[in-house]
């Protein structure tokens, strides 16, 4: 039972979709996922036994830094893969001297905004309507970390 985290490569987009589609709203296309490795993004994968179970995509401008996209297999979460993600993404960002991350959260996404919190990210805002879901809209929170 092996571990690791790397950069993310094309075939690893096949396992990125099926992650994308356990979500219910605001899903990512082929074509945003391939936008992402060709722009060079902040795209890191964790792969188990071989198999690309996680991922995190960030855009790095200047001296901000902005989380795109964070997924986890289902039968991967509370293994604490997003935090190990999450925590080497602010490793990266310090020693590149940015000095803020942000993002958007869905308000009903607990998990997700416990997870940020626990990094000490604060609400700076909200976007009233911002996610289409099978019921209409929600709104999306805006969080933010000063580094």
């Amino acid at each position: 039972m092996q571990i690791t985290e790397s950069d993310a490569i094309e075939s690893d987009l096949k396992n990125i979709l099926l992650i994308e589609s356990q979500n219910k709203v605001a899903l990512w296309s082929l074509k945003n996922f391939q936008e992402s490795l060709t722009a060079k993004d902040y795209f890191k994968v964790v792969r188990f036994n071989d198999e690309t179970v996680a991922f995190i995509i960030a855009k790095v401008m200047n001296h901000e830094c902005e989380i795109l996209n964070l997924g986890v297999e289902i039968s991967m979460r509370k293994k604490k893969l997003a935090s190990k993600l999450l925590n080497n993404l602010i490793n990266f960002s310090k020693a590149r001297n940015i000095k803020q991350i942000f993002l958007e959260v869905r308000v009903s996404n607990t998990a997700a905004v416990n997870l940020y919190d626990k990094f000490k990210f604060n609400e700076i805002g909200c976007r009233p309507n911002y996610y289409i879901t099978e019921n209409g809209r929600e709104d999306a929170l805006i969080m933010g970390v000063d580094l």
